[in-house]
């Protein structure tokens, strides 16, 4: 699939994607909210200890090696932590190794970040986390999992493969359509 393909993809993706949950009951919309807000916090918590470790200089003096594989992280979730507030995500550059890394860096906040992004550690970062800290992080990240999980378990387009392979599963019709009743 061509940059120009994606691109096109990605607009068709996100005005579906703004259609079927204005279509949802409230009841659909504040289970979305209440997960979708667990993740980001989760996130958050996550980055708090990336950069206790010094993350981002580690990964400004690599240059982001690892962010050049990303072209299938994003995921349904993160692109609801945008939507369910009426925000636009930021457009994603499709000629890159990964759509979300602009030459700053990630594009997106690390709360609404790929669950791949955020829960990467290499090394380098890894060793600067003491005993106590890896332990936490990787406690959240289990957390974390489990709330993409729910997520996915209820919606077929929403795991951690990622949105392009979902839409190419499933196609625009699976993303958003509700196979359970919300437990809470």
């Amino acid at each position: 699939m061509t940059a120009h393909q994606r691109h096109h993809d990605w607009h068709v993706i996100l005005s579906r994607l703004v259609d079927d949950l204005a279509a949802l009951p409230d009841t659909e919309r504040t289970w979305l909210w209440q997960r979708v807000g667990r993740i980001e916090m989760l996130q958050r918590q996550l980055h708090a200890l990336f950069l206790l470790a010094e993350g981002e200089g580690i990964c400004r003096d690599c240059r982001g090696a690892c962010c050049a594989r990303g072209l299938h992280h994003l995921t349904l979730p993160n692109l609801l932590s945008y939507l369910l507030r009426s925000e636009t995500p930021p457009q994603p550059d499709f000629t890159a190794t990964c759509p979300l890394l602009g030459v700053d860096g990630c594009l997106w906040p690390p709360q609404r970040r790929p669950f791949n992004c955020v829960t990467f550690l290499c090394e380098a970062v890894e060793e600067r986390l003491d005993e106590a800290q890896r332990r936490r992080f990787y406690a959240l990240e289990r957390e974390l999992r489990a709330c993409y999980q729910e997520v996915a378990d209820r919606y077929a387009g929403a795991g951690l493969r990622g949105i392009w392979i979902a839409v190419q599963r499933h196609g625009l019709d699976g993303l958003l359509k509700a196979g359970k009743e919300p437990t809470t």
